[in-house]
Formats: structure tokens, sequence, C-alpha cells
């Protein structure tokens, strides 16, 4: 009997260590992609509009870009990670147009969609006036950059 109790606890305890180890997997995913970016290369060629992404650690995300206009538009929203798999939606409930597969690696996040379209951003710091110019887009004709 005490043999069984005593399995038991250890049975027990493997579980709970394996529950903890996977919340603590899962924060670590989003510390993968934590901070601020900016796109310095698209296709292997110098980009021909600007675009800074700000990752936070609960999970959301807010995109700061010089695309469809000479004004920066806001998008903000939710991102997951599963694997090596950044997903994404915006606000509004839609889903970012694509999935990325995503690597690290020193002061790069290389992102490439399901066309296998690359996006490599640098680690930066978002410019104030560019946070403060960004004003939450709300046009149906103007596309969010992922």
């Amino acid at each position: 009997m005490r043999y069984l109790k005593i399995l038991s606890l250890v049975v027990l305890s493997l579980v709970l260590m394996t529950a903890c180890k996977n919340k603590d997997n899962n924060r670590g995913d989003n510390d993968a992609v934590v901070g601020e970016w900016v796109l310095v290369s698209w296709n292997e060629e110098t980009p021909e509009f600007n675009v800074y992404i700000s990752f936070a650690a609960d999970g959301s995300f807010a995109i700061y870009q010089q695309v469809w206009s000479l004004d920066y538009e806001l998008f903000a929203g939710t991102y997951t990670i599963s694997g090596d798999t950044l997903k994404g939606t915006y606000a509004d409930g839609t889903k970012w147009a694509s999935e990325y597969k995503f690597v690290k690696s020193d002061n790069t996040l290389t992102l490439v969609d399901s066309a296998d379209v690359t996006g490599v951003y640098e680690k930066c710091t978002i410019p104030e006036e560019i946070i403060a110019e960004a004003t939450t887009t709300r046009s149906a004709e103007v596309v969010p950059f992922l």
C-alpha cells in the first residue's frame, strides 16, 4: 500500500512538471519575436516602403506601415506562435493573409509566407514620431502588410 502511495506521488509530480514546462514553452515561444522590428529586405531586395512591427509578450502586435500612402497607418491585433509558425489576427477579426514560418537569429527576424515571400526584419526602436503619426486605418481599400 505504501508503495502505491509513493508511486502515485511520483506520477503526480511528473505530470505537474510537464504541465509547468508546457506553460514556460508557450511563453518562450512569444519571447522569440517580442520586440520592435523594421523591415530591411523583401525577397532579397531593399523595400520601397516602410514597415515597423512591434510584438508584445502578451500576444499583441502593432504594425506601422507606410505602404499604400505617404502617412503611416496602424494595424493592431493579436498573434500566436506554434513551433516555428507565426499567425495573427487583426483587431477587427480578420486573419493575416498568411501564416509565417519564422527564424530569429541575433538581431534579425525572418518571416516566410506560404508563397515563399521572405521578409527580413532588424531589431530596432520604432521612432516616437512614427507612432504618434500613425492613424488606425478604417478604409477597406487599405490592405494591411501581413
